[in-house]
């Protein structure tokens, strides 16, 4: 490997050369931070650059490693952090210009950020997201609009847009992402990324704010999505709605064959934007390669109509206003997309978000009684493909639509990875997502290495 591409080396390549002293983690941080150098002003992943600490982990990194004493499984493996995770005295923003970030300084890091550092990992600065974590997209007002490294003329997708977007053009091998309404997921799909949604409790999540929210991988590989897991799925007292540690090997439980199984396919949930030609073509020439491995295919008719969607999108609304409602009207305001988007809700009252709520759990009931009889499901990350890079959301200004097929599981809890399937015509990446039992998450990410295994989508990466 020439040395001016380190940075394209996955993290488990990077974990084995340091182990058989063929790679240094000096070496590999400085082809990192020379490829943010020349890739980031393009794509707008980063927004904050911490290269002297990076420098400081990676030389004490590789003193542990010549001596064979390293802190973890990450040790020396450069990484980033969303902006809405807790980094210890970096301020937050949520990618929003409707945010005083001032008061919003914190003082601990986040459980997943205690975690990878624990376990050796360089913190290379803190990465983009959209507004308040609710647009489909790169938009922020803070920041700009996060690049595809695709085509930089699309959409990165979100809310993990700049972390999305580093890991596919190559800044660094792996990162963790947050995901309240498919904020993995809808990245990862856009980027040609795999994005894995755990299980709800199974990485402590802190502060924690909702019975929807993950944190979970984002890389170029379902090995390295395992490695990560292995790492932030460690137990943390800070969050009392965390699953009972389950001490598994991910690496490990990810090898096997999927056969057997009785798969359901949904290509069209019901609601949200019309599913677009070519994704559908794609994600069924995906689910075609579960068939030829010896596995039952069932196309499953769309459970929701399109007027059933206003019941996610109202009551995640009533949440955004809620937070945007602790700023004055004027500081609302510098956030407009958002801020239009929220004060919709201004209106409703107690009684109206509790209806919403109770709407959130009929749409949770209802996907479960259509998908009750099969181990996996099935079905486009994203039912379209990434839309312009400056775009909140869909043309016509839907903003929520675009989470259409996401959302839910968040609602069910289930865990569910986006996997690379192809690219469009015009060379955009398309995602399938994987949907599995409550708690499966060994089950879903098996699935996504088998795939990964038939060699369909090779992933590599663009702006070389």
């Amino acid at each position: 490997m020439n040395e001016s591409n380190l940075w394209s080396l996955s993290a488990v390549q990077l974990v084995n050369a340091y182990r058989e002293k063929t790679l240094s983690p000096l070496e590999v941080l400085e082809s990192c931070l020379e490829r943010i150098k020349t890739v980031n002003p393009k794509v707008n992943a980063f927004h904050l650059l911490m290269e002297e600490n990076a420098l400081l982990s990676a030389k004490k990194s590789e003193e542990r490693w010549s001596k064979n004493l390293p802190l973890g499984l990450l040790d020396g493996i450069p990484t980033a952090i969303k902006d809405g995770l807790y980094l210890s005295s970096i301020p937050i923003y949520r990618g929003s210009l409707a945010n005083n970030a001032n008061s919003n300084i914190p003082t601990s890091n986040a459980p997943v950020v205690d975690r990878m550092t624990d376990s050796g990992a360089i913190i290379l600065g803190k990465t983009t997201m959209c507004d308040y974590g609710m647009l489909a997209s790169g938009y922020s007002s803070k920041f700009g609009p996060t690049r595809n490294p695709w085509d930089l003329n699309f959409n990165s997708g979100g809310s993990s847009s700049g972390s999305a977007a580093a890991v596919a053009s190559g800044m660094c091998p792996v990162v963790v992402g947050t995901d309240i309404v498919g904020s993995i997921r809808n990245p990862a799909s856009f980027c040609g990324l795999y994005g894995h949604k755990p299980s709800f409790g199974r990485v402590p999540f802190y502060p924690q704010t909702s019975p929807a929210v993950c944190a979970g991988p984002i890389a170029r590989s379902v090995e390295d999505v395992a490695l990560l897991l292995n790492v932030i799925s460690a137990p943390d007292s800070r969050d009392p709605t965390a699953l009972p540690y389950h001490e598994v090997d991910y690496m490990e439980a990810i090898k096997g064959k999927v056969k057997g199984l009785k798969i359901g396919f949904m290509p069209d949930i019901g609601f949200g934007p019309k599913p677009d030609n070519e994704v559908i073509q794609l994600c069924s020439e995906a689910i075609n390669l579960f068939k030829k491995m010896g596995n039952q295919i069932v196309e499953i008719k769309a459970p929701f109509s399109k007027e059933d969607i206003a019941k996610g999108e109202n009551f995640y609304r009533t949440r955004t206003l809620a937070e945007l409602a602790l700023l004055p009207p004027e500081v609302q305001a510098t956030g407009e997309v958002i801020n239009a988007w929220a004060q919709k809700a201004k209106d409703y009252n107690g009684v109206d978000h509790y209806k919403d709520y109770l709407g959130t759990q009929e749409l949770r009931s209802r996907m479960f009684e259509a998908i009750k009889d099969f181990d996996l499901l099935m079905l486009p990350t994203v039912p379209i493909p990434p839309y312009k890079a400056e775009n909140p959301g869909l043309d016509g200004g839907d903003i929520f639509g675009p989470w259409c097929n996401t959302f839910v599981f968040n609602l069910t809890q289930q865990p569910s990875s986006s996997v690379p399937c192809g690219r469009t015509s015009i060379g955009l990446p398309v995602g399938l997502q994987i949907v599995g039992r409550p708690y499966d998450d060994v089950g879903v990410l098996r699935a996504a290495k088998v795939f990964e295994n038939t060699g369909m989508y090779k992933v590599t990466i663009p702006l070389d």
